[in-house]
């Protein structure tokens, strides 16, 4: 009995020796306001996986959380960006603990925040400070709380840049991050520096343990593919329509102000694609935000393992008379964008050698009163086997984009300018 009781007991020794040095080097990090915690992922690099915008910039900070009452400080100043925000998530299940949108931020210094009065004609507050800490601390009086659940561990914090100026952070340096403890309750709540966690490398989590159930989950969308053929919109030819649909995004480390519709394409050699879809208004800047349909929209082309290849966002997008969108999808090709660029369409070329991919069309901040939220369109999911009734444009209308897809030879044919100019009359 006595050699049990010393085993168990240098056993017991052995687990805390062994707690102490792992809590010891998920803690190594600096007491001092620090910037470098922060890894960069950048839309336009064709590495970056889970579908991001092409013309947004993410910079996450991931962290192994060993004392409950750990809280962090975030000191910074506001970039120049269309679209600025902090999501917090949990990497246990990758879903969004909520967000903190750059117009909610409260400025340092009380002078106006530079996303509602435009800095050029007013005199508005540079640096803000955000508190990210445990949801029993939620009720402190901090200014800019976001909130997490008590029981994530391993916490992973998100900044999130879109249709950014000046450089991939919009002009100003990297925020400054602290750690701390708050501890007690009223009165004698205490608040205790520590060293920040050191920081964990997203990237290799994501695609060793993540990804791969992400990219299982979003080939669902391949059995949605239209293989049903439709009367041609200009003659007796046939075409197919792509569809898009609303899928279930949680797990995929979304952003909680974005919301998104997803068509999937197998490719054929030679084969051409058309998108229409009427374009919701969105925000310049501090003149109309909060005033439009949404703050930001954006057609994203990717492959089936999720990375992303081009895109076309709202201020760089034609529209026709009307304020749709027309997009020709479609390898390099001489012809097919001559006649794109004699008809005012968008020409998006696919430009990557995968034939499956994805279109991923996104609306940011929709308006509540905007009457096509695509938060109206049911998400797919197993075990369906018709996905006719929650195509996007049943729940959204012409906001909605629809897809024609044909060969180069009818695209040709039936999209001259003639025969556009014909069927419009």
């Amino acid at each position: 009995m006595k050699r049990l009781l010393y085993f168990l007991g240098g056993l017991l020794l052995l687990v805390a020796i062994g707690w102490f040095i792992l809590e010891k080097k998920l803690n190594a990090g600096s007491l001092e306001p620090d910037n470098t915690v922060w890894e960069s992922y950048i839309g336009r690099d064709t590495t970056v996986g889970i579908l991001p915008d092409q013309y947004a910039n993410y910079f996450t900070y991931t962290l192994a959380r060993t004392d409950n009452d750990m809280a962090f400080r975030i000191k910074g100043k506001f970039p120049d960006t269309r679209y600025f925000s902090f999501n917090v998530y949990s990497l246990g299940d990758n879903a969004t603990q909520g967000s903190l949108v750059d117009y909610q931020i409260e400025t340092d210094s009380g002078k106006p925040n530079p996303f509602l009065v435009h800095k050029d004609s007013a005199e508005v507050g540079e640096n803000f400070t955000v508190h990210i800490v445990p949801a029993k601390h939620k009720d402190q009086n901090l200014p800019n709380l976001l909130p997490f659940r008590d029981d994530v561990k391993l916490l992973l914090m998100v900044i999130r840049l879109y249709d950014y100026n000046i450089d991939d952070f919009g002009g100003v340096e990297f925020p400054t991050v602290e750690a701390f403890t708050i501890k007690g309750e009223a009165k004698t709540v205490a608040f205790k520096p520590v060293r920040l966690p050191t920081a964990l490398n997203l990237r290799s989590i994501v695609r060793r343990v993540s990804l791969p159930g992400m990219v299982k989950r979003l080939g669902l969308v391949f059995q949605t593919e239209n293989t049903v053929s439709l009367d041609g919109p200009r003659s007796n030819k046939k075409y197919y329509s792509l569809p898009f649909h609303a899928i279930d995004t949680r797990g995929y480390i979304e952003n909680n102000d974005n919301r998104y519709l997803l068509a999937a394409i197998t490719k054929k050699e030679d084969e051409v694609f058309v998108f229409r879809f009427k374009s919701p208004s969105y925000t310049h800047g501090p003149e109309d935000i909060n005033q439009t349909d949404v703050r930001y929209w954006s057609f994203n082309l990717g492959n089936a393992a999720t990375y992303n290849f081009n895109a076309l966002k709202d201020e760089d997008a034609k529209l026709d008379a009307d304020g749709y969108v027309n997009i020709v999808l479609a390898s390099p090709d001489e012809a097919v964008e001559a006649q794109a660029q004699a008809l005012a369409y968008n020409f998006m070329e696919w430009n990557m050698p995968w034939q499956k991919g994805f279109i991923l069309f996104r609306h940011m901040l929709a308006n509540p009163e905007f009457e096509a939220q695509i938060d109206d369109v049911p998400p797919i999911s197993e075990g369906m086997t018709e996905f006719e009734s929650t195509e996007g444009q049943k729940f959204m209308g012409d906001y909605a984009p629809q897809g024609l897809r044909m060969s180069k030879e009818d695209f040709l044919m039936e999209y001259s300018t003639q025969q556009v100019q014909a069927a419009e009359q």
